[in-house]
């Protein structure tokens, strides 16, 4: 498991793609930032530059994950892991924990960026402890997103359509974050009397965990600064990771490798 994790791990980053997203990821954070500083007529707040890349955060994990294994696919190497007697437990979560890492290192490159220019332009209004706390949020909500399209690049076994199916799900689950903050976002009155749009009760609670479940929908709240359960974020992506990771390698174990 460990030598698999090595070579996972030296595709990860020997690979011009993870390189490429990277430099996606810090020049965007270095565009929201230089936007907000340029385009307002006042002071910005620092909460609202730290995590504002993380709108993106799913375009290029999708495309990261779905490239880098997709290519072992196309390459053979995953076929020849098996064939030198290597199990498909181990094939499968070395390349879980690689796709985890290499995102993390990604986040952690954009979010410096973003901090590091936003001190110095924004007023600060960050206090350690809640910068803190949305730091590790955000490496949970990175673990959901590589749980996802690995799962999904494992299942499909084909660099082409592993990169199409990841994007896909990557605008899926943009378009339902949108869908369901929208929702959420309505006004319990409006005008001075009761907004009939306005979500309450269980269908609220059920809107809240599928937000907190979706990675992107956590990446909204995170791009915010606002979480008002980060128990049950962290709770939700956990279960969403379990899953991806117990449906993916179910599949994978079932693959015909060719």
């Amino acid at each position: 498991m460990f030598k698999l994790f090595r070579v996972d791990f030296y595709h990860m980053f020997y690979k011009k793609w993870f390189w490429i997203f990277t430099a996606f990821m810090v020049a965007s954070a270095v565009g929201f930032c230089a936007m907000q500083y340029t385009a307002m007529d006042y002071v910005v707040a620092l909460d609202r530059v730290i995590f504002l890349p993380m709108a993106f955060f799913g375009i290029a994990a999708a495309a990261l994950v779905g490239m880098v294994i997709g290519e072992d696919f196309s390459d053979g190497i995953v076929k020849n892991k098996m064939i030198s007697g290597k199990s498909r437990a181990s094939v499968y979560f070395a390349n879980l924990v690689a796709s985890t890492l290499g995102c993390i290192l990604m986040y952690l490159f954009t979010i410096m960026i973003s901090y590091g220019m936003g001190i110095h332009l924004f007023e600060n209004n960050v206090p350690f402890e809640k910068l803190l706390l949305f730091i590790c949020l955000g490496f949970v909500t990175i673990c959901n997103y590589a749980a996802v399209y690995c799962m999904v690049t494992m299942i499909v076994g084909n660099k082409s359509l592993a990169l199409m199916f990841c994007m896909g799900i990557a605008f899926v689950l943009l378009f339902l974050s949108i869908h369901v903050d929208g929702m959420l976002a309505r006004p319990e009155m409006k005008d001075g009397q009761i907004n009939p749009f306005y979500v309450s009760g269980l269908k609220r609670t059920i809107y809240e965990w599928i937000h907190d479940i979706n990675p992107t929908g956590q990446a909204a709240q995170l791009s915010q600064m606002e979480c008002l359960f980060p128990v049950r974020y962290v709770i939700a992506a956990l279960l969403s990771i379990l899953l991806c990771s117990l449906v993916g390698y179910g599949v994978f174990c079932r693959k015909d490798i060719k």
